[in-house]
């Protein structure tokens, strides 16, 4: 087996030391080697930043899940986070409803068109990170 190896060794040799095409060989083999190393250098490069963007991802949103749960919220906060979100998703109007909030009750005024639309509002609210309970005073059918 040694001198099968022996012989691969010098047939390499021969190939790469050979006076007329030796450079050229040589040359060629050393661009090819280092276009295989940039090409793997690039591949890694976007993968890594491609997995840390991920992990940044998944960071965050773990960070707003444990924070929006525990973070104590003031009323005035809570108030714009029901009108900006609850709101905006129910297809509701700051116009139609008033929200008034109080250590955590958030108490609904005004009028909406449907009752589906009345029910959908209490249960988003009730979502909002701080709203402790929803006392709703909502008319159905009339639109102010």
């Amino acid at each position: 087996m040694g001198g099968a190896r022996a012989f691969v060794a010098g047939v390499g040799l021969a190939y790469f030391l050979d006076p007329e095409l030796g450079k050229r060989r040589r040359n060629a083999l050393r661009d090819r080697g280092s276009r295989v190393a940039r090409r793997t250098s690039r591949t890694t490069t976007k993968k890594a930043r491609f997995l840390a963007g991920n992990a940044r991802g998944v960071q965050a949103r773990v960070r707003r899940m444990l924070v929006s749960r525990d973070l104590a919220l003031d009323d005035r906060t809570v108030e714009q986070r029901i009108r900006s979100d609850a709101f905006r998703e129910a297809g509701v109007t700051g116009k139609d409803v008033d929200v008034r909030v109080e250590q955590g009750v958030a108490t609904l005024r005004g009028s909406v068109a449907e009752p589906s639309t009345a029910d959908d509002v209490i249960a988003r609210v009730g979502k909002v990170p701080g709203v402790v309970d929803v006392a709703a005073m909502l008319r159905v059918g009339a639109t102010s």
